[in-house]
């Protein structure tokens, strides 16, 4: 039987990630002969090499992210190669895709639970993270921005607002953290004495807080809230 296989391009520390957390569904991973792949029954729905590259590339984004919630330090595969295997077995390798960091795509990813409930399968950490984003613009938004390696005061803040928007109110309210947690932190991205040329607003208009919060700690911060809220979404 034909499928579509998209061969993942980077450092094997990073790649062996995606089979452990997306090991099924309509897009799943899995190891084959030292290569990890992406596959599944969703991919079938395109036969366009340019339908399945973007396809890819929105699913390995979206992978990626939450893998970097349960895998601090996880880095986005470098590229990848689309394959069509025949019914025979035979490869036939599409054009190389470009480089993964420069491709846009506006497709939508599938939800990778195959149209069944939550409780009717054995899942992953990594599956319920990302089905609790996949209903949501503003929870798809922050999981996105999360996604990105380049973490700074403006997109961390970006995140937290997607993440209340979606709540109907500040994380604080919902149990997510405390009054005083949250303020730190807004505090600290809003004043240029502590977040420097990332602050969101211009030195002497914000007061430090009494306790600043560095970004190692605020990349914490919205770390934890976001995966909270992740599954509170999917349940």
């Amino acid at each position: 039987m034909s499928r579509w296989l998209i061969k993942l391009c980077g450092d094997n520390f990073d790649l062996e990630e995606f089979p452990r957390w997306f090991p099924d569904g309509d897009i799943f991973s899995f190891e084959e002969n030292g290569s990890v792949y992406l596959s599944g029954p969703a991919f079938e729905s395109h036969e366009e090499f340019s339908k399945i590259q973007d396809m890819a590339l929105q699913v390995i984004y979206e992978f990626s992210a939450v893998i970097s919630l349960l895998c601090p330090g996880h880095r986005r595969p470098a590229d990848f190669e689309v394959i069509k295997e025949t019914d025979d077995g035979k490869h036939e390798r599409y054009i190389p895709a470009s480089t993964i960091a420069t491709i846009r795509s506006k497709v939508k990813a599938v939800p990778v639970v195959g149209g069944q409930g939550l409780e009717e399968l054995s899942i992953t950490q990594g599956q319920v993270l990302l089905s609790g984003a996949i209903d949501n613009y503003h929870l798809r938004t922050a999981l996105a921005l999360w996604g990105d390696p380049i973490k700074t005061w403006p997109r961390l803040y970006r995140i937290l607002e997607d993440i209340e928007r979606y709540l109907g109110q500040h994380v604080n309210k919902s149990g997510l953290c405390s009054a005083k947690q949250r303020e730190r932190f807004a505090r600290s991205a809003n004043c240029a004495e502590v977040s420097g040329k990332d602050a969101r607003h211009a030195a002497g208009k914000f007061n430090s807080p009494n306790e600043p919060m560095i970004l190692t700690e605020a990349c914490g911060f919205i770390s934890n809230i976001l995966m909270e809220t992740l599954n509170n979404a999917a349940k």
